[in-house]
């Protein structure tokens, strides 16, 4: 499946939420083996960030998403870190060194592989519907800005 694609090809505002495509439902398992589907976040904007302990760019992310996850996450927003490396992978004493809070999961194999990712960091912006608004391939700091400004306005959809 090329979902990424999909994905990638549009590049919506958080007013365009009619053609906003849905975002499979993935099977996420905590490092403590709870299992869990992408749709329990649904009615709040999610950000799914797929890394890897290994990757230098993603150790630049992760911070600057914690620090929107911290700013908004009163307010219904959730980030997931999604590790790509599997259950072994040294996830807790990664996120202890970093100083990093955020709740960590890993993506059923055959799931992510479908999705087509080539590369990490990879983050996904969804709506309360779980469809995806934005897509960032790789880490900027510009896209952490654009991330940030995309998820205030989403918080804000409906709320007249």
């Amino acid at each position: 499946m090329a979902l990424v694609a999909l994905l990638v090809a549009p590049v919506l505002g958080a007013d365009e939420s009619p053609q906003r495509p849905e975002f499979p439902d993935l099977t996420l398992t905590s490092p403590s083996g709870q299992i869990q589907t992408l749709s329990t976040f649904r009615g709040t904007i999610a950000v799914l960030n797929f890394w890897a302990t290994w990757c230098g760019p993603c150790r630049m992310e992760l911070p600057e998403l914690e620090k929107v996850y911290n700013e908004l996450g009163a307010k219904g927003f959730v980030v997931l870190a999604i590790n790509v490396e599997g259950p072994r992978a040294p996830v807790g004493p990664f996120m202890q060194r970093m100083g990093l809070e955020l709740p960590v999961y890993f993506a059923d194999l055959a799931e992510y592989q479908a999705l087509g990712i080539g590369s990490i960091p990879f983050t996904v912006l969804l709506d309360r519907d779980g469809r995806a608004v934005r897509v960032y391939a790789g880490y900027s700091p510009a896209a952490m800005a654009d991330l940030r400004k995309l998820a205030t306005e989403l918080l804000g959809e409906g709320k007249d």
